[in-house]
């Protein structure tokens, strides 16, 4: 398992739902400061809120409250009734009345909140209002109120009973005295004790009913005490600017979250190697520092632009050579899903990371569009032009890798019909024929999406190096590459990634190939510090009869260093010599 491919050592679900949440770290941001900023001006609009507090008691009616036994308060009153009761429009509009000024019971009831602690018989009145005198006034009167209302409630029951009482005991004490007058005036003994007898009846219920009245009117009717009057408060009740911040920026962060996540969801980049490897398949097999800004060339495999890169391509081409399908030589395809500037530049250094290692390698150009490599690249004496009409036949030439040895190249050619090149015999044999030569072919082509040119030569390499910018190249892209590989028989052996993004610099395309065959004058001095280059009289081809009908770029020329002026190396001492039995004999 290798540094590029982690996933049975991670705990891949929430690691990668992170890993694609802080991605977007703007949107988080900005979630969190305009959570913030909503906070404050919550906080600076909204105004102060005042609430005062007023506390009450609630006494059951009795006529012997201090008396044990009997019925319990608990019993005798019903706090979630008496809450009621106190956030009642009637309850209300006595506080209206109160307070004066034509105040609205409606509006009045919106700032008060009555609740109950538990296991206790107190109501607590609580009323918020933009000032605290405001508030200490309401909430005093919808104490009173409160108490107002249940006094005369108990005492309005009251009376109404007793007035029913006394109009029930009025007829008995009219007949009570109709017997006394009976019994004064009794004829007869056995009259006498008759009427006396009734009398005794009815005094009996007269006793009662006015013993039910007295109780009444002796009925204790207080409502309840006042525990707290409500005062004007000194600081305001709601959140002030140091909780409404950070709440704001709380709930900013969780709805930047959230947006973070939607756009993860709906993003068709493939944002990291785990999502390149998921798409094709595929393990990652190197990951690509950003470019140098020294002007080094495009060849950086070597002992002029060595450097991080240089040691990146190094370790792709071993653990390209550790793959069961390139264990032995054969064909090897670079290419891209769409335009992407780091296609050339890493098969030119794949190629010469692979020369370095001792092997013979044959760097193709299978792009008969816009060829470029030949006038990049340090090439040792002059280019052999293609047999005219057939390329690559007799196209070859050798380019001078430094330290890393030799390898040869054929350079692209533009040809009038591309798909007739690509599949011609001899381009064939030069990937299928690979194995009998003993060498490695690295091609590189157009992009496999934009051009058939790439698809034609996946079904003859024996593996297919894919080149992308992860933030640059969609998952829909790379699935399809995988599909066209599959298709025509190809295998994708990994991926190539260019770190950096959009971040990173892009690598300058070369101008356009000119059609004239350079001067063998001597130019400036080459890139990579050598003797000066020129052209030879085989440089460029013109558009006579039986030549291409294209024009070929110009080729530089690089006489060979000195053994002196080339240390030998780790790579370069190896890299410079053919695999032969005894591995003495040096590459020409």
């Amino acid at each position: 398992m290798s540094a590029y491919d982690p996933s049975s050592r991670e705990p891949d679900q929430l690691r990668d739902q992170l890993r694609r949440l802080l991605r977007h770290r703007a949107v988080i941001a900005a979630g969190l400061l305009l959570g913030a900023a909503c906070g404050g001006a919550v906080s600076t609009l909204g105004g102060a809120d005042y609430t005062a507090t007023g506390e009450v008691v609630v006494q059951a009616i009795s006529t012997a409250p201090f008396e044990a036994g009997g019925v319990s308060a608990d019993k005798q009153i019903s706090m979630g009734t008496e809450r009621q009761v106190a956030r009642s429009a009637t309850v209300a509009g006595r506080a209206a009345g109160e307070l004066g000024g034509g105040a609205d019971p409606a509006q009045l009831q919106r700032g008060l909140r009555v609740s109950n602690p538990p296991d206790t018989h107190i109501l607590e009145f609580e009323y918020t209002a933009d000032s605290p005198q405001a508030a200490a006034e309401r909430v005093n009167a919808f104490v009173s109120a409160y108490l107002d209302h249940r006094e005369a409630a108990v005492v309005r029951r009251i009376d109404n009973t007793v007035a029913e009482l006394n109009e029930e005991l009025q007829p008995l004490i009219d007949q009570r005295e109709e017997l006394d007058e009976k019994i004064a005036g009794a004829s007869t003994e056995s009259a006498r004790q008759t009427a006396e007898s009734e009398r005794a009846n009815l005094a009996a219920r007269i006793a009662d009913l006015q013993g039910r009245v007295t109780g009444l009117k002796t009925l204790d009717t207080s409502p309840g005490d006042v525990v707290r009057r409500g005062e004007a408060p000194e600081v305001p009740s709601g959140p002030g600017t140091a909780v409404l911040v950070p709440v704001g920026a709380v709930a900013g962060l969780a709805g930047g979250l959230l947006a973070a996540w939607i756009r993860s969801l709906l993003d068709p980049r493939a944002r990291s190697a785990g999502e390149v490897r998921t798409a094709l398949r595929a393990p990652v097999l190197g990951i690509l520092p950003p470019p140098r800004r020294d002007g080094a060339g495009i060849l950086e495999v070597g002992p002029s632009h060595g450097g991080e890169r240089a040691e990146e391509f190094r370790t792709i081409a071993l653990r390209t050579l550790r793959h069961p399908r390139l264990a032995e030589p054969g064909g090897l395809l670079v290419v891209s899903a769409r335009e992407h500037p780091g296609t050339l530049p890493a098969a030119v250094n794949l190629a010469a990371a692979l020369a370095e290692t001792g092997r013979d390698v044959l760097l193709v150009e299978a792009d008969p569009r816009t060829p470029r490599l030949a006038g990049e690249l340090p090439v040792r004496g002059a280019v052999r032009e293609p047999v005219p009409g057939r390329w690559p036949d007799g196209a070859r030439a050798t380019v001078d890798a430094g330290t890393a040895g030799y390898l040869e190249l054929i350079p692209g050619c533009r040809v009038p019909d591309a798909a007739r090149a690509l599949n011609s015999p001899g381009f064939t044999g030069l990937l299928s024929g690979a194995a009998e030569r003993g060498e490695y072919v690295v091609a590189v082509t157009a992009p496999l999406l934009s051009h058939a040119d790439g698809t034609a030569v996946a079904g003859l390499a024996r593996g297919v190096l894919v080149v992308c910018d992860p933030d640059t190249t969609l998952r829909d892209d790379l699935d399809r590459v995988r599909d066209l590989v599959a298709s025509v028989g190809g295998h994708v052996l990994g991926a190539v990634l260019y770190e950096g993004g959009r971040r990173r610099r892009r690598i300058p395309s070369p101008a356009a190939p000119t059609e004239s065959a350079p001067s063998a004058e001597p130019g400036p001095p080459a890139g990579t510090g050598r003797s000066g280059a020129d052209t030879g009289p085989g440089a460029g081809t013109g558009g006579g009869p039986g030549g291409t009908g294209e024009d070929t770029v110009a080729l530089k020329r690089l006489e060979p260093e000195p053994p002196e002026a080339r240390p030998d190396t780790a790579y370069g001492s190896y890299g410079r010599y053919r695999r032969t039995g005894d591995g003495t004999t040096p590459r020409p």
